[in-house]
């Protein structure tokens, strides 16, 4: 049975999609839009794509012109709540690029909407299948460190040039929702703690040339257990730099520590029995054909739905709540 993908916006993490869909034989890519003619042009040579892939301008004229079974939509923050919520009354599942909306009053609509829908909505939320992360949600779950004490995260990216809709709040939601989400989603996913309380401080410090776009933001958090979290986010790491990015989570427990630095390329724990051992890494999923598979039923998506609606709004509450002098309630 041949599946149908189509594709909204060129801005994100389309790439998860793409590949997807070519490593898939029963898969087709049957249109992609973006605003930006420039970009459709090279869809024909396109691995994913076929001769018959139809492109567009227009996100509204694609869906009601092209019969799909999931749609990915990962154009600008500001595109993406009324996107969803489109595919989702035409009965189209959505994979979709993080955060799902720009405020709470869009999120509530894109949760109701999904539920009176019966899709499967699920975001675009890569690093919970990568190798890393899957190892450390594991062996936090078997009792690795024990009791959850700590856990921090940081992401620290080069700024490189931004785009334009990333330069202004009217189309892009800010440093925490937009990569925030990933360290918040990987400290909570990994635990299986929930938070209770936060707080958290964004500014664009020396990057005025980024327009709206923070480049730096820290944020503190309670868990449920009592115990407390916490992330650093920033665009300062420097062009020189080896990577792009320098990703690094660390959970700390009554029995040990375990921590992933991507520039190490290991995963270390240590406990009360044995000093510092590099662990072998778990295989890495590939998102798209988990979210295929969830929505036929197969099994639980690996990203559920009230993950990502979960997350977004954590993310939307702390960027509120930003430089503020009071404790946003979570729970």
């Amino acid at each position: 049975m041949s599946l149908r993908v189509g594709l909204i916006g060129l801005k994100g993490h389309q790439g998860t999609i793409l590949s997807g869909v070519q490593a898939m034989d029963e898969a087709r890519l049957v249109a992609v839009c973006d605003d930006d003619e420039s970009k459709l042009a090279g869809v024909s040579g396109w691995p994913s794509a076929d001769a018959e892939t139809a492109t567009y301008t227009d996100a509204t004229a694609m869906l009601d012109g092209v019969e799909m079974d999931i749609v990915g939509i990962a154009g600008t923050d500001a595109e993406r709540a009324p996107m969803i919520c489109a595919a989702a009354e035409r009965g189209i599942h959505v994979l979709a690029e993080k955060p799902l909306a720009m405020d709470l009053d869009e999120l509530a609509q894109v949760g109701q909407t999904v539920a009176d829908s019966g899709i499967l909505l699920s975001m675009l939320l890569t690093m919970r299948f990568e190798p890393p992360y899957l190892t450390m949600r594991r062996m936090i779950a078997e009792g690795a460190i024990g009791e959850v004490c700590l856990a921090t995260m940081q992401k620290s990216y080069r700024l490189g040039d931004r785009p334009q809709w990333q330069r202004s709040r009217e189309t892009f939601s800010g440093i925490i929702p937009f990569i925030g989400i990933h360290a918040l989603d990987l400290i909570r996913w990994t635990t299986g703690r929930e938070f209770t309380a936060g707080a958290a401080w964004c500014a664009n410090v020396a990057h005025p040339e980024i327009g709206d776009l923070e480049d730096s933001a820290s944020i503190a958090l309670g868990l449920d257990n009592t115990g407390s979290a916490s992330a650093r986010l920033d665009y300062c790491r420097p062009a020189a730099a080896p990577t792009h990015g320098d990703d690094r989570l660390r959970v700390a427990g009554n029995e040990g520590v375990i921590e992933w630095i991507y520039t190490a390329e290991q995963v270390t724990l240590i406990t009360a029995d044995e000093g510092p051992r590099a662990v072998e890494l778990d295989e890495k999923l590939d998102q798209f054909a988990d979210f295929v598979a969830a929505t036929r039923g197969h099994k639980p998506c690996h990203v559920p739905t009230e993950d990502c609606l979960r997350m977004t709004e954590v993310c939307l509450k702390l960027r509120d709540a930003a430089n503020g002098t009071a404790v946003v309630d979570l729970s």
